[in-house]
């Protein structure tokens, strides 16, 4: 690599690195939505910043960051996951936006910490089937088609429920950020 492509390469690498810094508390939060601990968010933070400094080349600017960044945290979550032998409940992208707009989001932890509660809760009240469909569909990742075969379900009442559990889910997020509000 002459020394021209290397500087290029060197400066989209640091713009991807502040990229990374200013989506940091985002990031941080969806890791948190998934990660069984705090311990485990940072672990995951971490990785994710490795591999998004290794892969930056990769990265187009002008495309969506906090979209890619995610993905790639969703991947060392899933692996975490593995790792333990355990796993997060992996939500919809509609369920975490909607924990995101209960509130602005800051780097202060114990707003994190109110934030994942409130979430935990939610999937508590969820009914034992839909929260196990949840489970299957949104950590797992089993397309409602391969949930119904598993389930022994009709394609469309496994879509009914994860569609009913998606709405009590964003219902719930909204009534606790109000009375948070309060």
């Amino acid at each position: 690599m002459s020394d021209q492509n290397h500087a290029v390469h060197a400066d989209h690498t640091l713009r991807v690195q502040q990229l990374f810094v200013q989506h940091q508390g985002r990031l941080r939060a969806f890791v948190l939505s998934l990660a069984p601990d705090f311990s485990a968010a940072d672990d995951v933070l971490q990785e994710t910043f490795l591999v998004v400094t290794r892969k930056a080349a990769e990265f187009e600017p002008g495309t969506n960051f906090f979209a890619w960044a995610r993905q790639i945290a969703t991947f060392k979550v899933l692996a975490l996951a593995r790792d333990r032998q355990r796993g997060p409940v992996r939500l919809a992208d509609d369920v975490v936006e909607a924990l995101a707009a209960a509130g602005p989001l800051e780097d202060d932890e114990a707003q994190h910490v109110a934030e994942i509660g409130r979430l935990r809760r939610c999937l508590e009240k969820l009914a034992p089937a839909a929260r196990e469909l949840v489970r299957l569909r949104y950590f797992g990742e089993h397309l409602p088609e391969q949930i119904a075969r598993l389930r022994s379900q009709s394609v469309n009442a496994v879509n009914v429920t994860l569609s009913r559990a998606r709405a009590t889910l964003r219902k719930c997020l909204e009534q606790q950020a109000e009375f948070s509000h309060e």
